[in-house]
């Protein structure tokens, strides 16, 4: 098979793996960009996996390895909001540098990091979201604890900037109370993340859904798409952990409303939760990259990566169109954690979480022809566990310690003993 451009692929962890098993198999060198826990740097289709770190500087150092060493004539596509935002603000150097980065209006794209401009889209297009109020100072937290209804949440107006600090398991700071939102605003000012204050919209988790496509240049979607959570880990305000594809055709027609409202053009996503108090769609978030659910669509079907990458290289792409209905995306490890804190909420029995198992069930790492990630990805978590268990015994032996040094000494031995 002859050589294609090659790929680089911006962040993303599991979403990564994914891209490269879509793209490798077809003669595409695939470059990765990420940190020592990324597992993709241990699948067989990364060509080369280059590592830059997570914390602070990340998109500066993403545009170095770039503009120094990177492949020129790749194709760039971003698997993490620091790899969308290095192409928006930065595609006319990317492109002198010779590379193709993916289709994207770059103004909607930004607007879509930015959760104020996307619920601002939201209202200016007329699709229902939550209530929202953006709060920069002490003065504005202590006006909106005032306002809002309990339990309501802070929010980071930008995902990947909050997720420095708490991880990428933290999407917000749930708060029950007027003084846990000036606390909790508190904590995230001092670290110069900017929030906004928002409602959590009622209803279970499994009334959460989603909508993908790819528009082109002239707003067309190439494909309609449709999944559920079933399950996320944290409730409430967490990822995906237990998902099946769909088809909802209320949710492809807001949803594309939305993209065709907001501007958006190549890849797209929108998260809705259905409100128990009236029924209608809200939207919770739009990505404007490649998702977590990326194994299960492709799993299904639709080939995201792949299109991508054809559409801005010229090459044939994959099929559009139908896709399988009722395709899990499971997350064992998580989906257990999950059923837990659902079972203690009285939402969920054990009964019933094993039956929700009851199909084939697709991994987003797992595969025999190519498990090193998944091995990686294991390891990562049993070492996360190891120091987590060592920090909680920490206190302990400290504690142990100042009991025994407030006994008094017994003294020597008795010499005739």
């Amino acid at each position: 098979m002859a050589e294609r451009p090659p790929a680089v692929l911006l962040g993303g962890e599991t979403i990564a793996v994914s891209a490269a098993r879509s793209l490798a198999p077809t003669g595409v060198p695939v470059y990765a960009l990420g940190d020592a826990t990324d597992p993709v740097r241990r699948s067989r289709h990364c060509h080369e996996f280059v590592e830059v770190g997570s914390k602070g500087g990340v998109q500066e150092r993403y545009m170095r390895w770039l503009a120094d060493s990177g492949p020129r004539g790749a194709v760039v596509i971003p698997c993490d909001d620091d790899g969308i935002e290095l192409i928006a603000r930065g595609r006319e150097r990317l492109e002198s540098l010779g590379y193709l980065p993916v289709e994207g209006n770059d103004e909607a794209l930004l607007g879509m990091l930015d959760k104020e401009r996307t619920y601002a889209l939201c209202r200016q297009i007329g699709v229902p979201c939550p209530r929202t109020a953006t709060v920069s100072t002490r003065e504005e937290a202590e006006r909106a604890a005032g306002e809002f209804a309990y339990p309501c949440a802070l929010k980071p107006r930008e995902s990947h900037v909050f997720a420095q600090h708490f991880g990428i398991l933290a999407k917000a700071v749930p708060v029950g109370s007027p003084e846990e939102l000036v606390a909790a605003f508190e904590r995230t000012a001092e670290l110069g993340v900017s929030m906004l204050v928002t409602e959590i919209v009622p209803g279970p988790d499994h009334e959460l859904c989603s909508y993908y496509s790819y528009l082109d240049a002239d707003g067309r979607p190439l494909y309609h798409f449709t999944k559920k959570k079933e399950r996320q880990y944290p409730p409430e305000f967490g990822l995906g952990c237990y998902q099946l594809t769909t088809w909802d055709p209320e949710v492809a027609e807001i949803g594309l409303r939305f993209f065709q409202g907001a501007g958006l053009r190549g890849i797209a996503n929108v998260e809705f939760k259905r409100d128990s108090r009236d029924g209608s769609l809200r939207l919770i978030e739009c990505n404007a990259r490649l998702t977590a659910a990326n194994e299960q669509v492709r799993l299904a079907g639709l080939d995201i990566p792949l299109l991508a990458y054809s559409r801005v290289t010229g090459t044939p792409g994959p099929r559009l169109g139908s896709y399988k209905l009722g395709v899990p995306l499971w997350h064992p490890i998580e989906d257990v954690r999950a059923m837990l804190a659902y079972r203690r909420r009285g939402e969920l029995t054990v009964r019933a979480w094993l039956r929700s198992l009851l199909r084939r069930q697709r991994f987003p790492l797992f595969r025999l022809d190519d498990p090193l990630p998944t091995v990686h990805s294991l390891s990562v978590k049993a070492g996360r566990l190891a120091r987590k268990l060592r920090r909680r015994a920490q206190p302990s032996a400290a504690a142990t310690a100042a009991d025994t040094s407030s006994v008094e000494s017994p003294g020597p031995p008795d010499a005739r003993s």
